[in-house]
C-alpha cells in the first residue's frame, strides 16, 4: 500500500473531506452528528489547531482548520477518526470500521480558493438535497460565518458560481 506524504507549515488553511466507509450514512441522525461534533472539540482541544468551518452529511463531511503547530494534519485527522470510533463502541452503538482509509486535503492558497472553498461547504447540504437553502442546514458552520458578515441569511437560495466547479466526494 503506497504512503502518502502530507506536508503542511503550521499557519496552513487546509480543506478536509472525510468520507465514511463503503459511504454507509452512519452519521445520519442528530446523535451522531453532535458526537462528532463534540468530538471535533476534543481533539481542537488535544491538537490545538483552528477550526474554521464544516458540514456533516449522512455519509461525509468537509472541514476548513488550520494547521496546529505541529504542521501535521495527518495527525488531527487521525485523532478525529479514532475517536468517534472510540465514541461510539462507548455511546453503546455497533461498532465498525466506520471511515474511508484515506481522506482528501487541499491547501487554500489565497482568499479566492478559501472563499470558494467556504461557499462550496456551505452550499453542500443543499446540494445533496438535505435543505433548500445554507440557513436550514444545522449542521454546518453557515450560521457562524453569517455572524462574521461573511455571508447574508439569503445567500445559497441557488448555487454559488464560486462552489460550482469544486467536486470533493471523495
Amino acid at each position: 500500500m503506497p504512503r502518502y506524504r502530507r506536508y503542511f507549515s503550521p499557519e496552513d488553511w487546509v480543506f478536509v473531506t472525510l468520507v465514511t466507509a463503503d459511504r454507509r450514512p452512519w452519521l445520519r441522525g442528530a446523535r451522531s452528528k453532535r458526537m462528532l461534533m463534540e468530538t471535533f472539540h476534543a481533539v481542537k482541544r488535544h491538537h490545538g489547531y483552528r477550526h474554521l468551518a464544516h458540514v456533516v452529511l449522512d455519509d461525509h463531511l468537509h472541514w476548513i482548520l488550520i494547521a496546529p503547530a505541529s504542521g501535521s494534519v495527518a495527525r488531527v485527522v487521525s485523532s478525529l477518526k479514532l475517536s468517534l470510533i472510540r465514541r461510539r463502541r462507548d455511546a453503546g452503538l455497533s461498532w465498525r470500521w466506520l471511515w474511508q482509509p484515506r481522506y482528501y486535503d487541499h491547501i487554500l492558497r489565497d482568499e479566492r480558493d478559501v472563499k470558494c472553498h467556504l461557499d462550496y461547504i456551505h452550499y453542500n447540504p443543499v446540494k445533496h438535497g438535505y435543505a433548500d437553502a445554507p440557513r436550514l442546514y444545522p449542521w454546518s458552520s453557515f450560521q457562524a460565518w453569517v455572524q462574521r458578515g461573511h455571508y447574508d441569511q439569503s445567500w445559497g437560495e441557488t448555487e454559488p458560481t464560486t462552489a460550482a466547479g469544486l467536486n470533493y466526494e471523495g
